[in-house]
C-alpha cells in the first residue's frame, strides 16, 4: 500500500472534523528521518494536525489533535482529539475513537507534546528521541496501544486494529486547513429565481431555421454505471416537477440500456417539447461493447431512434432503418461525456482510451464535447448534505481537474452534477446544476449549427 493520503481518506477525514479540509504534508519519516527534533522542527506551531502510521501489514490508522504540537514537555487535555483506523489488512474500513470523557476528567490530559517524543497520544504511543529504520521498517513503541482507557475503541483493540504491533513502514504528520474560502467557481444563486431563469433560458431556446433542425441531439456518452440515464430522469424530473423515471437506470454487470433512445422533454407549462434531444446509448464496457462502427453512424445520423445495439457487429446499410441520407437534423449536435467522480482514479483504461477515441471523432467532425461529472456527492460528505457547497469543495475540484488531464479539455467545459438517486422530492440546488449543465450543452449545439451555416 503507498503511503500519502488518498482522496477517500481525505474525503473521510474531512467528514469527521464537520468541514471541508486541506492536508498539507509536514513531516514523513522516511523522508526526513526518524529523530524527535526534526519532527518538532518541521510541525511544531503549525496549528491542528493529523498523524497517519503505515503499518507494515497494510493497517492504516492514526490521531488528530486540535492543538499545535511544540517542545513544553507537557501534556494537554484536547477533548476535540479523536483516534482512527482507515485501512485494516488493506480493506478500507474506516473508524473513528473518540475521547473517553469517563477517563479524560478534568485532571487527565491526552496529547504529549515534548521534545524528545514523536507525535504522541494516550492510546497511541510513536518513538522517543531517535528511531531507526530497521530494515523495511520503524519499530514504534506499542504502550497501551488502542487499549481504550482514553479513547473510545468499543470493540476494537490493538490486535482487531494493528495486527497486534506498531512497526510501519511510514508515518506522516499533516497540517489541517479549513479549505479554499473562496469559490473554485463563480456560484449561481441556490434560489427558485435562478432555477427558473435556467428554465426561462431553456424554454425559448430555439435553433435557427435557416438549418431546418427543429431540435438539437444531445448524445450522452459513458462507462456502464455512470449515470447516463440518470441525467435524462433528472432533467425529465425537474421539468416534471415530480421525481420520474423515463430511462432504466441503476447498478448492473453490463449495460442496462442497450438502444439508442432520443428523449424528449415537455414543458408543462406550455404543453409543448422542449427544443433538444437527450440522446442515450449503451454504456461503455471492455466486453458485450458497442463498435466503433456504430458510435461513426451515430455520430453522423445513420442510427434510427431505438436502434439496437448489438456488440458482436455494427450496423450496415441493410439495418432495418438505416438512415442513408442523414440530415443536419439527424446528426448529433454535442456529446457530453458522463463521468462518475467516483471513479475517475480507477477508471479502467480500456474505458479511457474509448472516450479518447471517440473525442477524435468529434474533433473530425468539429462536434463540441462537455463533461458531466456525477456522483460528486459520493466523493464528499458535505456536498451530499449540502449540493450549495459544491464549487467551495476542494475534492470535488480537485476531482474536475483530474477529468480535465485525463480527456485533455479545459476545465471549463466540465460541469459537476448531481442526479436524483435516494431523494423522494425535488431540490432546487440540485435542479440548478443540472440545468447549467444543460444550458451550456445548448449553447454548445448551437455553435455547432452557427459553423454548419
Amino acid at each position: 500500500m503507498g503511503c500519502f493520503l488518498k482522496d477517500r481518506d481525505r474525503v473521510q477525514l474531512s467528514y469527521w472534523l464537520e468541514k471541508d479540509c486541506h492536508f498539507k504534508l509536514l513531516y514523513k519519516i522516511s523522508r526526513d528521518g526518524g529523530t524527535a527534533q526534526t519532527f518538532h522542527n518541521l510541525c511544531d506551531n503549525k496549528g491542528p494536525t493529523v498523524t497517519i502510521f503505515y503499518n507494515t501489514d497494510n493497517n492504516v490508522y492514526g490521531g488528530y489533535t486540535s492543538l499545535c504540537w511544540d517542545s513544553s514537555n507537557k501534556w494537554y487535555k484536547d477533548e476535540s482529539s479523536f483516534l482512527f483506523q482507515l485501512y485494516c489488512n488493506r480493506i478500507w474500513i474506516p473508524n473513528m475513537f473518540t475521547t473517553n470523557e469517563v477517563s479524560l476528567r478534568k485532571t487527565q490530559t491526552n496529547v504529549l507534546a515534548n521534545s524528545a517524543y514523536g507525535p504522541t497520544f494516550e492510546d497511541l504511543p510513536s518513538s522517543i528521541i531517535k528511531i531507526e529504520k530497521n530494515l523495511h521498517q520503524y519499530n514504534m513503541s506499542t504502550t497501551n496501544l488502542f487499549s481504550g482507557r482514553f479513547y473510545n475503541t468499543g470493540s476494537e483493540d490493538m490486535k482487531s486494529i494493528t495486527n497486534g504491533h506498531n512497526n510501519v513502514t511510514d508515518l506522516e504528520v499533516y497540517m489541517v486547513e479549513d479549505s479554499i474560502i473562496q469559490p473554485w467557481r463563480d456560484s449561481p444563486g441556490w434560489d427558485s429565481q435562478t432555477l427558473e431563469g435556467l428554465k426561462d433560458f431553456i424554454r425559448s431556446f430555439q435553433p435557427k431555421a435557416d438549418l431546418n433542425v427543429p431540435e438539437v441531439n444531445i448524445l450522452l456518452v459513458g462507462q456502464v454505471g455512470a449515470g447516463k440515464s440518470s441525467v435524462v430522469n433528472t432533467i425529465n424530473s425537474i421539468w416534471k416537477r415530480e421525481i420520474s423515471t423515463r430511462s432504466w437506470a441503476g447498478s448492473s454487470d453490463h449495460s442496462i440500456t442497450t438502444s439508442f433512445t432520443k428523449y424528449r422533454i415537455s414543458d408543462p407549462s406550455t404543453e409543448e417539447y422542449l427544443k433538444f434531444r437527450l440522446c442515450d446509448m449503451r454504456g461503455l464496457e471492455d466486453t458485450m461493447d458497442i463498435k466503433s462502427e456504430d458510435i461513426v453512424h451515430l455520430l453522423d445520423g445513420h442510427l434510427p431512434n431505438k436502434y439496437k445495439f448489438n456488440p458482436a457487429a455494427p450496423a450496415t446499410k441493410d439495418t432495418p432503418g438505416f438512415i442513408k441520407d442523414p440530415t443536419m437534423k439527424d446528426r448529433i449536435h454535442t456529446v457530453v461525456f458522463v463521468i462518475d467522480s467516483s471513479n475517475v482514479e480507477v477508471m479502467p483504461d480500456g474505458i479511457v482510451k474509448k472516450l479518447k477515441d471517440i473525442k477524435e471523432m468529434l474533433i473530425d467532425r468539429d462536434v463540441p464535447l462537455l463533461v458531466f461529472v456525477t456522483k460528486i456527492d459520493k466523493v464528499c460528505r458535505f456536498v451530499d448534505k449540502f449540493v450549495e457547497e459544491v464549487f467551495f469543495s476542494e475534492t470535488v475540484r480537485t476531482t474536475l481537474d483530474k477529468v480535465a488531464e485525463i480527456i485533455a479539455i479545459p476545465r471549463c467545459h466540465i460541469f459537476p452534477v448531481k442526479n436524483y438517486e435516494k431523494e423522494g422530492s425535488l431540490q432546487t440546488s440540485i435542479g440548478i446544476l443540472a440545468l447549467k449543465a444543460l444550458k451550456q450543452a445548448l449553447l454548445f449545439a448551437e455553435d455547432f449549427l452557427e459553423n454548419q451555416s
